[in-house]
């Protein structure tokens, strides 16, 4: 048995291209949802025309939004592992070995790597290789990649850069290389959905932010919101609002310079397609996000990366640009707008089909 397990939004819009080849060959596979999103789960279930998760692990249909959430909520499913590991073996897998599929580096990868050893099952880590070389920078995301690879039996690496990060690291023998990341796929499709919808004629840029060391900082936050000011003078601004991210912008007092400005919109996740479709007109991008830094990269759209570093390698040096919290570096990324390009991605790139071809003979 194939078993897909995973939790988060971007889990399950970077995997869905997989089960969705899954469904062309006819292979069955057994879904888990760690429910870390659960709010979003229908919706994204809907829009990439895939049944019901098989298995939830939370009984709540609603995401986890705060950390003290998170902490207990990795604190409880740890636990199950350790006193009923037959139940998990038996209700989460189905009694089934096989391989499992996990995801990134979220708090769900660390759960179901640790649900599928527990449970004597194999396991394949799609999108590995990734790091930052900094242990505590993103925290925890860094931690549980080095996890996810050391105890992972399969690694797919979705760039040359991961592959031979993975080759430094020790893990040749047991990695694949994907041709690229499974987001090309989903981009894909979900261009193929928005394709001819109406879109503004008016300039935007559209900005989002959700990592911890980003939004548990009031001075980052204070400079992004001077950034996006700056920038509402000659362009309006689409803030898509992570709950997280509204929740510490109100606790700093910061929501009201944004909401009280009539060039900045603020407006809760989009569903995925019209979101793709959104980025796809939009002037450029603001975002810590690593999948929307793909994204862009996909779209060929001028990108600006509000961190210090970052472990994707996706359009440095073409169209993304890393801020690095100076506005020196803000400035330089607005004059050089113009020339922000990257090289055309070849259709011949189909990581999902390239991973379900060695997953499926593999198992």
């Amino acid at each position: 048995m194939i078993h897909v397990f995973v939790g988060t939004k971007a889990q399950f819009i970077k995997m869905a291209p997989i089960m969705m080849e899954l469904n062309k060959r006819e292979i069955l596979y057994n879904l888990i949802d760690a429910g870390q999103h659960g709010g979003l789960t229908g919706e994204l279930m809907e829009q990439f025309a895939l049944g019901e998760p098989n298995v939830f692990l939370r009984s709540e249909k609603t995401t986890i939004k705060t950390m003290w959430q998170a902490i207990k909520w990795t604190a409880k499913s740890l636990l199950q592992l350790i006193v009923k590991p037959k139940a998990i073996s038996n209700q989460v897998f189905q009694g089934k070995k096989g391989v499992c599929l996990i995801h990134g580096d979220t708090l769900t990868t660390l759960i179901s790597l640790l649900y599928a050893k527990r449970c004597g099952i194999k396991v394949a880590h799609v999108e590995a290789g990734l790091r930052s070389y900094r242990l505590f920078d993103p925290f925890p995301e860094e931690i549980i990649r080095l996890l996810a690879m050391r105890f992972s039996d399969i690694l797919f690496a979705p760039s040359e850069w991961a592959y031979q990060n993975l080759k430094k690291m020790g893990y040749e023998a047991k990695t694949i290389d994907a041709g690229g990341n499974t987001i090309i796929d989903t981009v894909r499709y979900a261009l193929e959905k928005v394709n001819g919808r109406s879109q503004t004629s008016q300039p935007y840029i559209i900005v989002t932010t959700h990592r911890v060391e980003t939004i548990y900082s009031k001075s980052r936050l204070q400079f992004i919101i001077e950034f996006l000011e700056k920038v509402a003078d000659q362009r309006q601004v689409r803030f898509v609002l992570h709950h997280p991210t509204e929740n510490q912008l109100r606790r700093f007092g910061l929501f009201g310079r944004l909401a009280h400005n009539p060039q900045i919109e603020l407006s809760p996740l989009q569903p995925y397609i019209k979101f793709v479709g959104l980025l796809a007109n939009a002037d450029f991008i603001v975002t810590d996000g690593g999948s929307i830094q793909e994204e862009s990269y996909i779209l060929n759209k001028p990108c600006l990366i509000m961190r210090t570093t970052t472990e994707r390698m996706e359009g440095l040096g073409e169209n993304a640009f890393l801020a690095d919290f100076s506005h020196e570096r803000i400035d330089q990324f607005l004059n050089q707008l113009p020339s922000f390009n990257r090289v055309e991605l070849p259709d011949s790139i189909k990581p999902s089909a390239t991973i379900v071809d060695h997953i499926t003979e593999w198992a």
